[in-house]
């Protein structure tokens, strides 16, 4: 049986081999181009042989020279360690991100979510019961940037939007309203504070709260929020919701930011770890956005080639990343959700 690795995101250097997340199968054609939708109409693709070259067997892909696709080394940032964004007019990988297709072997990858494993999980009880009667569920996206969709192309793309889509898919008896009341460059202090004004007015049956990446901001002092904090805050923002709204609840995780950038703390898996802990503790569902990424990076993705605006902000693969937590969180069928994958500690590249 054969699946499709869609829309994965590379940074390209030079002609070094950079790593696929999957082996690709031999005799499939890779589809390279510069935008994550094939449709797209600015489009530009690129030929295999002439543009690339893919090793099938070694399961990686490098530009070869003279190439149109854009080399990531010419990029202003490339090589600063450590880099402060306010010092170049330009620090984005979108002029150097390309996306490609490829055909996969099935076991690679988990099983789809089907209805039934959702309504077993039990984690999104109100908001699948509302659904699968055919009524409309509110869904409320509750955190910083990421969580506003920073830097995914197109909406529809964003990780809250390919939840809601696929919730949609497999209850297409209700409609799921989205409102999304995440602030970028918001701490979880700013969570905490406006909770009972832009949250709890809406009655939701499903919030997901996504924050960690601003309070991990490293400052001369210490974290722009500490862990202590920011345990209170999600606490805080998790009983204001229960008892005024008894909304289904999901933490996200934040992702990897890049390691190199000047406000990188280090400490991003501690707030995942909260994360994950609250989640416990609650007994509500997790996700683990932040396991997922470090498997990526294990696996030789670079973080440029996973964050768009080179920082902190994903691609979209990496919304698409976000996403797939979801549905693990939900796959309890399949044996998920299950450990963050052990790799080697995430450090700036000095």
């Amino acid at each position: 049986m054969v699946n499709k690795q869609t829309a994965e995101a590379f940074v390209l250097i030079r002609e070094e081999p950079s790593p696929l997340r999957y082996r690709p199968l031999r005799g499939q054609a890779l589809d390279l181009r510069s935008h994550s939708d094939p449709s797209h109409p600015d489009n530009a693709r690129y030929e295999e042989g002439k543009d690339y070259v893919v090793d099938y067997d070694e399961g990686w892909i490098r530009r070869e020279r003279g190439s149109r696709i854009p080399d990531g080394s010419h990029h202003p940032i490339y090589g600063m360690r450590p880099f402060d964004q306010a010092t170049y007019p330009d620090y984005s990988n979108r002029a150097y991100t390309v996306y490609a297709d490829y055909a996969i072997e099935a076991g690679q990858v988990e099983a789809a979510v089907t209805a039934a494993d959702v309504e077993r999980s039990g984690l999104l009880e109100r908001t699948i019961r509302k659904l699968a009667n055919g009524e409309e569920a509110t869904y409320v996206v509750y955190g910083d940037s990421i969580s506003a969709g920073g830097e995914a192309s197109e909406p529809r793309l964003a990780y809250y939007n390919r939840f809601a889509d696929q919730l949609g898919r497999l209850f297409p008896r209700g409609r799921l309203s989205v409102v999304n009341k995440s602030i970028g460059g918001e701490a979880s202090v700013g969570g905490a504070k406006r909770v009972d004004a832009d949250v709890v007015p809406l009655r939701p049956d499903l919030v997901s709260i996504g924050y960690g990446m601003n309070d991990q901001y490293k400052l001369d002092d210490g974290n722009s929020v500490s862990l202590e904090d920011f345990e209170k805050n999600l606490r805080h923002m998790i009983d204001t919701i229960r008892e005024a709204c008894d909304s289904d609840i999901v933490l996200v995780t934040p992702c990897e930011p890049n390691p190199n950038w000047l406000y990188a703390s280090g400490d991003i898996p501690h707030y995942a770890d909260t994360v994950r802990r609250l989640g416990r503790a609650y007994g509500i569902g997790v996700a683990d956005a932040h396991a997922l990424w470090r498997e990526e990076l294990a696996a030789g993705k670079t973080p440029e080639s996973l964050l768009l605006n080179n920082i902190n902000h994903p691609n979209d693969y990496g919304h698409w990343i976000y996403s797939r937590a979801f549905s693990i969180m939900l796959n309890t069928a399949s044996g998920f959700p299950r450990e963050p994958v052990e790799c080697p500690p995430i450090v700036a590249d000095n």
